[in-house]
């Protein structure tokens, strides 16, 4: 169902079917395809709601919100929502639990941060005064991509709801059930109107609500070209943009780094979380050259403990990816750098059950000695597969590791502080990890966000909070 002005409701443009990548065979449910006059509905009652929630005094909001997360916590008990999204999204239990647990807690963590972040700032000299107000921007449009939706959109409606906004979501058309439920829990503890969803099966409906002109702000998070096309239709009205786009993120091995199962274990892990399809998975990874063959072996042990297949098996450590489209892409970046003389391991195994069912499953891959400039190192993969490639000295591996269009994330791993710290100095990137990488190595105290064409804006942390802000300064000069 569908949340517009504290209502749930069906879609006044029928229902489509949400499939199982595991089975594509297997209708998950039915989900809810809005109209033009529901998406107008849902904005216009963002809009009446907006200066009322704006009114209500910073800790009665945060209060709220809160609240909203905690009803959403207990939606997520009572209705299995993590198995719902994993069977929808396809991703091990594990991470789907992670994944729906996440907005209550992210609402503890703004609870602390607003107030220093949001109360007015005072400055006095012997002029007079000026107070700084950080102000809502009014109603936000949030759009979502498949891979994490709930804790994705956490990232989004927490910090816009403190800070005095009111929002209208759409989640992302192949897996929105589990998100859907976790809104509509919120929205029945949120004033009506504060939170709407609306939902459709194709690009339509996300062009149409980025480029409406009752939306005064889009936070966006998925590809690149997508992002382009959410920025054009933000430019449209000279709306504010966050974009939090796709990642090639480069992981560096020092020198001095000891290659064993810890390490194998914490790299792989980094690369192949939801079956890699993560923006700031390790996409790129620089050895030294008289350390390839220990690194590569390495892995490819460890991954060869990958089962793949059905995330609600308990045997299963990794899912299938998510739409056909985005297997068969990998499966052609992977046999491009085969015939361009690149060695791919392939890992792990798949679940004869699994194999048989049609699914988007594909083994991990450990890839030696792919050339820097095929595909499967100069883009983003989104998908299991790990280009271990090789360095002569630090400068070289600073050199290939910034050399890409993106800048969302990267790591060093060394055992020398020093060295790690001056190495992660020069890497062009928004976040910069040391000896770790990936979503479970963030911290949601500090700001997340890319540089060059990973996106606009942050997310986390007070100034992800900011974002949905516009200052307003209150000056009282002497004459």
């Amino acid at each position: 169902m569908l949340l517009i002005d504290g209502a749930l409701v069906s879609g006044d443009a029928g229902t489509y079917a949400v499939r199982n990548p595991v089975r594509p065979d297997e209708t998950v449910d039915a989900a809810p395809s809005c109209s033009p006059d529901q998406l107008d509905d849902a904005v216009a009652s963002a809009r009446l709601a907006g200066a009322g929630w704006a009114a209500t005094a910073l800790p009665e909001r945060i209060e709220v919100v809160r609240r909203a997360t905690l009803a959403a916590e207990a939606a997520v008990a009572e209705q299995d929502l993590a198995e719902l999204l994993t069977r929808e999204q396809g991703k091990v239990l594990q991470e789907s639990i992670f994944d729906v647990g996440l907005p209550a807690f992210l609402a503890e963590t703004y609870s602390e941060l607003a107030p220093a972040a949001l109360n007015p700032r005072r400055i006095h000299d012997e002029m007079g005064s000026s107070v700084v107000q950080a102000r809502p921007r009014g109603v936000v449009a949030a759009v979502l991509p498949f891979n994490w939706p709930v804790s994705l959109m956490a990232n989004k409606v927490v910090p816009a709801l403190i800070a005095g906004n009111t929002l209208v979501l759409k989640p992302p058309p192949t897996c929105p059930l589990a998100l859907l439920e976790v809104v509509a829990a919120m929205g029945s503890v949120l004033p009506p109107g504060v939170i709407n969803t609306v939902n459709g099966p194709d690009a339509g409906l996300g062009r149409a609500l980025v480029a409406h002109p009752g939306i005064d702000m889009i936070s966006f998070t998925g590809g690149v070209a997508t992002g382009r096309s959410v920025l054009a239709g933000g430019a449209e009205h000279l709306n504010p943009v966050v974009l939090e786009l796709g990642g090639n993120d480069p992981a560096i091995l020092a020198p001095d780094v000891a290659v064993d199962e810890n390490l194998a274990g914490a790299l792989a892990a980094a690369a192949f979380l939801t079956a890699g399809q993560v923006c700031m998975a390790i996409k790129r990874l620089y050895v030294p050259e008289d350390r390839l063959a220990d690194v590569v072996e390495a892995l490819v042990v460890e991954s060869d403990r990958s089962v793949v297949g059905d995330g609600l098996c308990e045997d299963t450590t990794m899912g299938p990816l998510h739409t056909a489209a985005g297997r068969d892409r990998l499966v052609g970046l992977l046999e491009e750098a085969e015939a361009a003389g690149a060695k791919v391991h392939r890992c792990g195994r798949v679940r004869p059950e699994d194999e048989r069912g049609g699914g988007f499953v594909l083994r991990p891959a450990i890839v030696e000695g792919a050339p820097p400039d095929c595909a499967l190192v100069r883009e983003e993969q989104f998908g299991p597969a790990l280009p271990v490639l090789t360095y002569r000295d630090l400068d070289e591996a600073v050199a290939r590791a910034n050399d890409t269009d993106f800048g969302l994330c990267a790591s060093v791993w060394s055992s020398d502080e020093e060295l790690a710290a001056a190495l992660a100095d020069r890497l062009d990137a928004g976040t910069v990890f040391i000896n770790n990488h990936g979503m479970f190595a963030v911290d949601v105290q500090a700001p997340f966000g890319g540089w060059k064409q990973s996106g606009l804006g942050r997310e986390l942390g007070p100034e992800g909070l900011l974002e949905f802000t516009r200052s307003r300064t209150i000056t009282n000069r002497t004459m």
